[in-house]
């Protein structure tokens, strides 16, 4: 065998061992799996998986909420811990910035590893040193942190096409047996992957204490006899009080709030009733045919805000109108615009008042918030965006 021959053997044993030493091959487990919507109006879905969790307000998605205030956090233990990213296909990815998280303002990790799946075994792709370390002087002072900041950890990829990746956090790389992680940001370029659309995640809903429905047939995309066979708004017909959550039914005397800052862009203060009549012709001849310019609507008295920054939001079956609210006059989140009513609806048109409740649309860069979904994500993303945000122990 000749030098070279031999150097090239010696060169690839190596790289085999180092190879070997570098891959974790794992039965894989799915704990905490679930999975989130990709943007605003998307047919894509993003997976994400966790070892454990600390509680139902500690899951896996409070690392990708755009939010460095919350964190997953892992339940106590000795054993490692990690959280799974699975975009489902392939992926353009060059860097990963991780965030660090806390647990009662302690930060918790000492290291961990960005691991990713190659033919069903994690790869460790770089490991990486947090600055804390214990036995330094002002350890307790560095790990005890009242500033609501994070470390933030860049991880260059130099350009990895992937689709499944993990953060983990071998055992003995935490502080008390926790692990938590504030965010994920994963970019291509100079482009960060949004998992979320920022502009919905300061949307209330706009009736105090309100709960999302249980049922299907209240959501977008919801199917109709009529608007061409799908619902495009979130019906709100129960909400409860301050001292129970027991559900109670909204009325004519429930308030209605704007969801967020914005302008009036529609206020029907010069609404009139359908006839029952009317509304049992115009109920006919939509049930056959599409609607193409609507005066007046199943809707009934209506509100529309224009928060500025693509997103609408449109209140209908409203009783009553706020005396404040007219047209291009500027609303505050948690103004009261109007409330509850069954404008619109055959109640209304029999001048009875059964049938109340509030439709409630978004509308996100001129498509209504569910487009193109089925039900199951469409529901998913609205509990997204007003589940409770605030870090909750």
């Amino acid at each position: 065998m000749g030098k070279t021959a031999g150097k090239i053997m010696l060169k690839t044993l190596a790289l085999t061992l180092l190879l070997m030493n570098s891959w974790q091959e794992v039965t894989r487990n799915n704990p905490g799996k679930d999975y989130l919507i990709f943007g605003a109006n998307t047919l894509q879905r993003i997976y994400y998986n966790t070892s454990s969790c600390y509680s139902a307000n500690h899951t896996g998605r409070r690392a990708m909420d755009s939010n460095r205030d919350t964190s997953w956090v892992s339940e106590k233990s000795g054993d490692a811990q990690w959280i799974e990213i699975d975009f489902g296909s392939k992926r353009l990815m060059n860097k990963i910035v991780v965030y660090p998280g806390r647990k009662d303002n302690y930060r918790t990790i000492k290291y961990f590893t960005v691991q990713f799946l190659h033919e069903n075994r994690w790869f460790d792709f770089a490991t990486i040193q947090l600055d804390q370390t214990e036995g330094e002087p002002g350890f307790f002072k560095k790990l005890f942190m009242r500033e609501p900041y994070r470390d933030r950890v860049e991880v260059d990829l130099g350009g990895v096409d992937a689709s499944i990746f993990r953060i983990f956090i071998p055992a003995g790389a935490t502080y008390r047996g926790l692990a938590a992680i504030a965010e994920i940001e994963t970019y291509i370029g100079a482009n960060r992957l949004k998992y979320f659309d920022e502009r919905l995640k300061n949307l209330s809903l706009p009736i105090k204490n309100g709960f999302l429905p249980d049922n299907d047939y209240s959501y977008p995309n919801a199917p109709r006899n009529y608007r061409g066979g799908k619902h495009v708004g979130l019906d709100i017909f129960y909400h409860h009080k301050n001292d129970s959550y027991d559900p109670v039914p909204v009325d004519f005397k429930t308030p209605v709030y704007a969801a967020q800052d914005g302008i009036i862009i529609r206020a029907d203060l010069n609404y009139a009733p359908l006839s029952p009549k009317e509304w049992k012709n115009q109920s006919s001849f939509y049930r056959v045919n599409p609607r193409t310019f609507v005066m007046r609507s199943f809707g009934g008295r209506q509100v529309w805000i224009d928060h500025e920054n693509g997103v609408v939001t449109a209140y209908n079956h409203l009783s009553r109108i706020d005396p404040g609210i007219k047209k291009n006059s500027r609303v505050k989140k948690g103004e009261r615009i109007g409330w509850v009513g069954n404008s619109g609806l055959y109640g209304e048109a029999e001048g009875k008042a059964y049938g109340a409740h509030l439709h409630f649309e978004i509308w996100v860069d001129g498509f209504y918030l569910g487009y193109g979904m089925d039900l199951a994500d469409v529901k998913k993303y609205f509990t997204w965006i007003f589940s409770v945000s605030d870090y909750v122990e």
